[in-house]
């Protein structure tokens, strides 16, 4: 895919991959937003429990947070009073049903990320899974182009999708969503999205380090599709296969399996002139979310 991205393996030519020289974590670490995918608006989504629970565990333990410096956020009305999920998030943004399009959902958490965190002068983190990357990516787009009622500004410092459908799921269904039929393939949604000047790597885009993860594994979205085949990002981390000693990267493992640093994957950053990378001692993906939601360039060894 010849797609700007620089060669990672260089540091790690004789042993795993990825082992960075040095950290370069900011010095304080803005909050982590974790913002979960699709699901039925009625039911909402338990955060802390099956959606992010893995995440959240790899997060406060292998990783460098406490878990004060984390925030799941809802945004179906399944999450709110009455609903069986209420208070199993950390803050609801928005109390989708399931005609609100996606857009109004990428307001609601644009005004939060504005009123909480931006207006206050403190950036965040984003890590999004399946829609939940889109509603992101639309939140952060909508700010820059001055949408009718986004905010003025977002400061958000990385955004790291995993299993996103950026050009679309898999297959058309027929799914009692407004959500699911935007993210259907030749949508109006999806075609306005990639329209001049909205790519990742547009203008709009500007201060914000943007990575994408996808798997040839994962039922619902696409590889070509989660990683934004033919158009750039930040960095690119793209699973083919797994071992007998580790899961399948599905759709949902993509925002819950740790372990071994032994998958197959490509990888790209955006510096420098070079083809696609490969290795066998590809992270797990909860460290690659992990790395691309909290380091300027993923801390990749440059």
């Amino acid at each position: 895919m010849g797609w700007n991205k620089r060669n990672l393996l260089a540091a790690a030519a004789a042993g795993a991959m990825l082992v960075a020289a040095a950290p370069a974590a900011q010095a304080a670490t803005p909050q982590l937003l974790l913002v979960h995918g699709h699901g039925n608006p009625a039911d909402g989504k338990n955060c802390n429990g099956a959606t992010w629970d893995e995440a959240i565990d790899y997060y406060t333990s292998d990783g460098s947070l406490s878990r004060d410096e984390i925030t799941t956020v809802a945004y179906y009305e399944g999450n709110g009073p009455g609903g069986p999920n209420v208070g199993n998030c950390d803050v609801q943004v928005s109390a989708a049903s399931k005609e609100t399009k996606i857009q109004f959902i990428a307001r609601d958490l644009a005004n939060y990320v504005h009123d909480e965190y931006t207006s206050k002068g403190e950036p965040v983190n984003i890590a999004a899974h399946s829609m939940g990357g889109l509603v992101t990516r639309v939140a952060l787009l909508g700010t820059a182009e001055g949408w009718s009622g986004f905010p003025p500004s977002m400061d958000v410092d990385n955004v790291a999708t995993a299993g996103t459908p950026h050009q679309g799921v898999k297959e058309d269904r027929d799914d009692y969503t407004a959500q699911w039929d935007q993210m259907e393939q030749g949508s109006g949604f999806l075609d306005a999205l990639h329209a001049d000047g909205r790519e990742l790597g547009d203008a709009w885009t500007d201060g914000t380090d943007w990575t994408v993860i996808g798997s040839a594994e994962d039922g619902v979205v696409s590889y070509d599709s989660a990683i934004d085949k033919g158009n750039r990002a930040d960095q690119k981390f793209g699973y083919l296969s797994h071992d007998a000693g580790t899961a399948a990267v599905t759709h949902s493992g993509i925002r819950e399996i740790t372990g071994p640093h032994t998958y197959e994957m490509h990888y790209w950053h955006d510096s420098g002139d070079h083809d696609t990378h490969h290795t066998d001692n590809g992270w797990a993906p909860l460290k690659s979310l992990y790395k691309a939601a909290l380091y300027d360039g993923d801390d990749l060894p440059r």
